[in-house]
């Protein structure tokens, strides 16, 4: 196997064999390159002349050709956060939510990302989340698959400590000027944070675990009935520094331990050597999330990683709580999916009593589904009347400095270019989903910018004539045994109308009505405002499921007011088996 470790200024590449008992490295080769990468990490073109010829000069100590290839990164180059879990949520509408609020810091195009998560068995409470630069990816992806290298695995050092070295519990550490960020994974919950001393006390600087004595009894620094969590770090420090963590259960990272060396190795950065380290010694390559693979979630069970660690009278128990909570969610889910009067009538079947009537229980029921009707059409209410729909007027934001871009637009008018790109893609959308077959789609995102699908058909659908744009990227593959259909893959970059359009007439309150009158399968889904310089937004994700009921969201939301912009949609379907699912991710602007 062989090991790449990119940093900002060389990469290391090292060889070993993956099948012994025991870590045996044939060689390491340091090859410096031509610029740092820090300042072209977005840039695709930059990255490929900098990299591809490092990769090349790599290839010239050790093959790739028919060999896996895994690479190790800093985690400088990784932007980690945390996403609280929502159960009714699957994993797919967690990453939509994630990219929806990445796209809401307002992140330049030039700067492209990939997105991924990882929860943890058996509490799943909340979701590690990395972004990282999509050219980066793609740089070295298809830099070794060109070497004839196989791309098997990409992650960072932390994920390397935190999953890989056995421990059901720990943090990592990296000194950043006189602050140390850590990651911690404690209870099967992740969380990350910033920590200072001052006269050697620590100081919590930032963190997404609230309560500090349980950060501080965690990395040693207060006594607890808990034992502290091992604090690993990959970094050399100081004498000074490493009196700063005494108190804690810090294990300093030595480059190569436990590795036995076919050759002598000349001087490598400490660093580096022991990101290489980790990638040889990480036991959950096939288990941790794989920055190689396609963007989402996975879950990361700790004993189906490591069976042998535990006793089996642990490994039953916790294999236990996972299919407990296997289950309940299945319940959920098909809470979900069945029908109100379904859930109702499981509810009085419990409840009911064997010697009731017939009579008596059909009245129940009636009863029930009318309480039901009733209880919802009072929070459908309450919802109307709160803030967020627009009705409190004395809540406003005074904004000054704004020049006015528009003689129309007013003090409090929303901003045209974001009214324009929600136009044309709610106009993209109308236009795609009424001239081809919705069920015939096995996926369709539309963004401010930047359009894709993919179709199954026989026939050319033309999805170039029915936008009036022209593809960026087109490809037809065939499928089947008689390869009479085909898979049509387009891309578009969706530019926004010129002209200011008429505005829609659907307002807050009526496309609450409209929704509620015309969908019969639809979930909201509301989140806390986003607050920007000039403007308060309501984030509001809509999901719609069946073909009928997304052609009639499409319409509605075709026909939103200013306050009202819809920021993003997908389509989510399998053709073989088409069950159509939307997302309408919309901003509701506030007063």
């Amino acid at each position: 196997m062989v090991g790449l470790v990119i940093s900002d200024s060389f990469l290391l590449v090292g060889e070993w064999d993956s099948t012994l008992d025991y870590y045996s490295l044939k060689g390491v080769s340091k090859i410096e390159y031509a610029e740092p990468i820090s300042q072209s990490i977005f840039n695709e073109a930059s990255l490929s002349n900098t990299l591809a010829s490092s990769l090349r000069k790599a290839q010239e100590s050790f093959s790739f050709s028919g060999k896996e290839v895994i690479v190790g990164i800093p985690d400088h180059f990784v932007e980690h956060s945390v996403l609280n879990n929502e159960q009714d949520l699957s994993h797919n509408e967690h990453i939509e939510y994630i990219r929806w609020m990445d796209y809401q810091k307002g992140r330049s195009e030039n700067k492209s990302v990939y997105i991924f998560g990882q929860t943890y068995y058996p509490s799943q409470e909340n979701i590690h989340v990395c972004t990282v630069s999509r050219a980066l990816i793609r740089t070295l992806k298809l830099s070794i698959a060109e070497m004839g290298g196989r791309p098997f695995w990409m992650g960072a050092l932390s994920s390397m400590y935190l999953d890989g070295r056995g421990e059901r519990e720990s943090a990592v550490i990296s000194r950043v000027g006189n602050k140390y960020l850590f990651l911690k994974l404690q209870n099967n919950i992740f969380d990350i944070g910033t920590i200072a001393f001052s006269g050697g006390v620590p100081r919590i600087i930032s963190s997404t675990d609230f309560s500090k004595d349980n950060v501080f009894s965690a990395l040693g620094f207060q006594e607890s009935d808990k034992e502290n969590i091992p604090v690993f770090c990959a970094q050399k420090l100081g004498r000074q520094a490493k009196n700063a963590w005494e108190l804690s259960d810090f294990r300093s990272s030595i480059p190569f331990d436990n590795i036995r060396l076919e050759t002598k190795l000349n001087r490598l950065p400490f660093y580096e050597a022991n990101i290489l380290s980790a990638l040889i010694t990480n036991q959950a390559i096939n288990f941790s999330f794989n920055l190689f693979e396609d963007e989402g979630i996975v879950e990361f069970f700790f004993d189906e990683v490591y069976s042998e660690i535990d006793d089996s009278e642990d490994e039953d128990e916790v294999v236990q709580d996972k299919q407990e909570i296997i289950e309940q969610r299945q319940d959920i889910e098909e809470l979900k999916e069945g029908s109100v009067e379904e859930s109702i009538e499981e509810n009085v079947e419990k409840k009911q009593k064997s010697s009731v009537s017939f009579s008596s229980y059909a009245f129940s029921v009636v009863v029930i589904v009318a309480c039901f009707i009733g209880f919802n059409y009072l929070k459908l209410q309450n919802q109307i009347n709160s803030n967020f729909f627009g009705l409190g007027k004395n809540f406003k934001i005074e904004r000054s400095g704004i020049d006015k871009v528009d003689s129309q637009a007013s003090k409090n008018a929303p901003p045209i270019d974001l009214i324009k790109e929600s136009r044309a893609i709610s106009t993209a959308v109308i236009k795609l989903l009424t001239q081809t077959d919705l069920n015939r789609y096995n996926g369709l995102t539309i963004t401010k910018s930047f359009l894709s699908l993919e179709y199954l058909s026989g026939t050319n659908p033309n999805i170039e004539n029915i936008l009036g744009l022209e593809p960026t990227s087109f490809t037809v593959e065939a499928t089947g045994s008689d390869s009479t259909i085909f898979l049509w893959y387009y891309s578009f970059e969706l530019p926004t109308a010129e002209e200011y359009l008429t505005e829609g007439k659907i307002d807050k309150i009526d496309l609450m009505v409209q929704l509620d009158t015309t969908l019969t399968d639809y979930n909201l889904k509301y989140f806390e405002q986003v607050y920007t310089r000039n403007q308060i937004y309501g984030p509001l994700l809509l999901w719609v499921k069946g073909k009928g009921d997304i052609l009639s969201a499409s319409a509605i939301v075709a026909k939103l007011n200013d306050d009202i912009l819809l920021r993003k949609f997908v389509l989510f379907n399998k053709t073989d088996r088409p069950n159509p699912k939307a997302g309408f991710y919309i901003s509701i602007l506030e007063d």
